[in-house]
């Protein structure tokens, strides 16, 4: 398609030079403008619209602003055909097909041709009304004149017509004039009524355009909210089940791990009970007494018998080098004072088993070396006390404290087999069942310790 490279202003001196069509194309950039573009590019098309003088606008350009002052921009993209007066002569807004488009540009070129008949047409009547015009004037200066040369020569020149049917004549090519004058009035109005009816038919065929455009960018805009809602209550939906299935989550997790902490609770408890009722059961108590310098003793006890008899085994048979001194246990850490010496051995948890550390008080020194005879005599007096000890529990508790000096028929019963300390203590005694085993240190493991009680 030819497209008419110059200006606005000297497109429609151009137009009205060769009597033709001016075209305006106004595009914009989306697909519909390409599109109408391209099929602008026809060859029908082109051979059509090569006639007219046509020109592209880009909407949003000076000179696309310049025009829509005159000529609104409903739709685009749009293309107008505009005749020599000035009026448009079909108006073809947004994308239509090829048929369509040849159609509707061949009704402006037969409106054209017509509009181009009817001003000839009155072209050669103004000629003709004009022409004649001049000759009545002619006729009636004339017919004046010799009204004047009759009237004031009547006597000498007589006329050739009388003055009245000269006057009549006058009247009648007066009214012919005015006849044509109505008639070309007329013509012009008819002009007008169809050049505005066809204007008002294209502004409402350009306001039916517009109006179903507006319609299904509406229904186009109800249907993305319609879309845009129900994604959102979906997404609502989904986040409430996600909710949900983590508060569920966390539920069952707070269950599992209350039924861990009460399972753990009543395991604990259990054992608690197990290892008291099994202290309870032990009529023995088996003490261990380690030294600071690493020796270890073991004996055993009645259960019933108090810390203090155990103080007094200390300082009878195993009398250690220091004064004064203080016994504890490792495990749990716990240390014995006064206060403890009428307490049962059961009732301080030493029941079945226990190790005592025999540690230095603050402040003591260790025992200075007495002679042989003080030694001698003391051996002595703590064998007789030792035996008289013997005697005196032997009637007075039917329930005898075993000591190092129990025959060893009493003492096998409890070194067989493995017998365990307390049921949450990692501690655990290994015995040798053998009758002939003797020795009190036997081979243990509590993870830090060689030594079993």
């Amino acid at each position: 398609m030819l497209w008419f490279q110059g200006s606005i202003p000297e497109a429609i001196v151009a137009s009205r030079n060769r009597k033709c069509i001016f075209v305006v194309v106004v595009t914009a950039e989306d697909e519909d403008s390409r599109n109408l573009l391209a099929r602008l590019e026809d060859e029908e098309v082109s051979k059509l619209f090569n006639s007219c003088v046509s020109i592209s606008l880009k909407n949003g350009t000076s000179e696309a602003n310049q025009f829509s002052q005159l000529y609104p921009l409903v739709i685009l993209p749009a293309i107008y055909m505009i005749g020599l007066q000035g009026s448009p002569l079909e108006v073809i807004g947004g994308l239509v097909d090829i048929p369509t488009l040849l159609k509707r540009a061949q009704l402006a070129l037969e409106a054209h041709g017509k509009q181009q008949n009817v001003n000839q047409t009155l072209q050669v009547a103004e000629n003709c009304g004009s022409s004649e015009m001049t000759t009545q004037s002619t006729e009636a200066s004339q017919s004046n004149e010799a009204s004047k040369n009759e009237s004031g020569h009547s006597d000498a020149v007589p006329g050739n017509l009388p003055l009245e049917a000269r006057l009549e004549r006058a009247d009648q090519l007066l009214a012919l004039v005015r006849e044509k004058k109505k008639e070309e009035e007329r013509e012009k109005e008819k002009i007008k009524e169809r050049e505005r009816r066809e204007l008002g038919k294209q502004l409402q065929q350009l306001k039916e355009m517009q109006r179903e455009r507006e319609l299904r960018e509406q229904a186009d805009s109800r249907q993305k909210e319609k879309r845009e809602e129900k994604e959102a209550l979906e997404k609502i939906r989904q986040q409430i089940l996600q909710d949900r299935a983590d508060r569920a989550a966390r539920y069952q997790a707070a269950q599992i791990s209350e039924e861990e902490r009460r399972r753990t609770a009543q395991s604990a408890q259990e054992q608690l009970q197990q290892e008291r009722a099994s202290a309870a059961r032990s009529a023995f108590a088996r003490l261990q007494f380690r030294l600071p310098d690493g020796s270890t003793r073991t004996d055993q006890f009645s259960s019933d018998a108090k810390l203090s008899a155990v103080i007094e085994f200390i300082d009878r048979e195993i009398q250690p080098s220091f004064r004064p001194y203080t016994i504890s246990t490792t495990f749990p850490r716990r240390q014995f004072d006064a206060s403890h010496m009428q307490q049962t051995l059961r009732e301080l948890d030493l029941s079945p088993s226990a190790a005592l550390l025999i540690i230095p008080a603050a402040g003591s020194k260790p025992k200075a070396s007495t002679p042989a005879s003080t030694s001698l005599f003391s051996s002595l007096f703590a064998r007789v006390f030792l035996i008289w000890n013997w005697i005196w529990a032997f009637f007075s508790n039917p329930t005898p404290r075993v000591t190092h000096d129990v025959p060893a028929a009493q003492q096998q019963p409890s070194n067989q087999g493995v017998r365990r300390r307390r049921p949450e203590s990692n501690i655990h005694r290994l015995a040798d069942a053998s009758p002939d085993d003797s020795s009190d240190d036997n081979g243990t493991w509590n993870g830090n310790s060689t030594q079993q009680l």
